[in-house]
């Protein structure tokens, strides 16, 4: 291959990344399972998923752990933090790259940036997708999106679960609330 069909070849796999929107998924990943994994490791544990909970090795910004017997990393390294304005309508923004290694090999990386936006009310939240700086396709893709969901699914189980003699009791109550 010359330079340009490799810049080309390279052009493609970004533009198959972002087909596959594993930005967007990586980010919910990580965001949504990670990024607190050590407070509900604390405070409960019985909401992650047990394969997850028992290989997990977490340093720094990193996530190590095992998934349908492959090892795989998860690294969020935030980079510079960029403040705009002062008091309502200020904004801060932190840029990060997020990172996949699967079995020891880096397979999908990317940089993004969230901003903070502080309104009278309340704080508005933004993510924005940057660019794809590594990927390999394979079958990890689909394994992230199972992982994802197993987790999710798990968690909503277990507080399911846990919730099960409160929801109880409030069917009871609203069936003599309304005569059933």
């Amino acid at each position: 291959m010359d330079d340009a069909e490799i810049r080309a070849e390279i052009e493609r796999r970004r533009k198959r990344a972002v087909e596959l929107k594993l930005r967007e998924t990586m980010w919910d990943l990580y965001s949504s399972q990670f990024k607190y994994i050590d407070d509900y490791l604390k405070k409960e544990p019985d909401t992650i998923l047990p394969e997850i909970k028992d290989s997990l090795t977490r340093f720094g910004g990193s996530s190590s752990f095992r998934f349908a017997g492959i090892d795989y990393t998860i690294t969020c390294l935030e980079g510079g933090r960029e403040k705009d304005g002062r008091g309502y309508d200020s904004t801060e923004t932190t840029h990060m790259t997020i990172s996949l290694v699967v079995a020891g090999k880096r397979t999908f990386e990317f940089n993004m940036r969230q901003s903070v936006t502080y309104g009278r009310d309340m704080p508005y939240f933004n993510e924005s997708m940057g660019t794809v700086t590594a990927f390999i396709e394979g079958t990890w893709v689909e394994q992230i999106r199972k992982l994802l969901d197993d987790m999710r699914g798990f968690k909503k189980d277990a507080w399911k679960k846990r919730n099960a003699p409160r929801e109880a009791q409030r069917l009871k109550d609203d069936i003599e609330r309304f005569g059933l």
